[in-house]
């Protein structure tokens, strides 16, 4: 899937090809290359004869230049990093820090039970992944499913902004590990709570901290909730 700013062309990324108009909206917001869902005037999705181009429409003068990142190769489906040229590209937290939502182990373990439900294509396929918007009391309220962790968020975060979804409203919940740049996507566009299947890598915990976004991971007993100090606690 080729990926293009003003059909300029940005980076090349694998994924599943659903929702892709989600995806585009989702991926300029998470990466930080708009400040607000409006500043998108357009996602055009093309089909090609090796996959799909998404082009994003974008107010020239609401194109925040300085976030993009120089991309030296294509990027895979793994880490969301790869073709990144710089190392200093790699992580880039937002100044401000997230506000708070009510975040509690009953609602998570909730949730995760539900989220079978709202996963159709990996009842089919067994190979893909899903993030879902959960209000505080862990009704998931809306789900996307993509072969890539971080390529379920954004749909997810592109799904949120169409629908009108702010969120203040409640937690993220995904069926992946908690790797640091779906920390950094949450905190970019203000997403403060996010429930992973296994628990935070280091540097994704110290980045949630930083941020004051809120982490959660299934234990063999239930919900752990890391309260953000770098021994992890709960």
């Amino acid at each position: 899937m080729a990926i293009l700013l003003n059909s300029i062309s940005y980076a090349v990324m694998m994924a599943t090809p659903a929702d892709l108009e989600d995806f585009g909206l989702g991926f300029v917001l998470s990466e930080g290359l708009v400040a607000h869902h409006s500043h998108v005037r357009n996602v055009i999705v093309l089909k090609q004869e090796q996959g799909f181009s998404v082009d994003i429409a974008i107010a020239e003068d609401k194109l925040l230049r300085e976030r993009m990142v120089s991309r030296s190769l294509e990027g895979r489906v793994g880490c969301g990093l790869c073709g990144i040229a710089e190392i200093e590209d790699a992580v880039r937290m937002p100044a401000a820090k997230v506000r708070p939502v009510r975040f509690e182990t009953t609602a998570i373990a909730r949730a995760f039970a539900a989220l079978p439900l709202h996963q159709p294509m990996n009842a089919v396929n067994r190979t893909v992944h899903a993030a879902a918007f959960c209000s505080v009391d862990g009704e998931i309220l809306l789900a996307r499913e993509d072969v890539g962790r971080h390529n379920a968020l954004d749909k997810l975060i592109g799904a949120m902004a169409r629908a009108g979804l702010t969120p203040d409203r409640g937690f993220v919940l995904m069926s992946s590990r908690c790797s640091f740049e779906l920390v950094q996507k949450c905190a970019h566009v203000g997403l403060s709570a996010l429930a992973t299947i296994s628990a935070p890598t280091a540097l994704a915990l110290k980045l949630a901290r930083g941020a004051g976004l809120q982490l959660a991971a299934l234990a063999h007993d239930g919900v752990m909730i890391f309260d953000g100090d770098e021994s992890g606690r709960v």
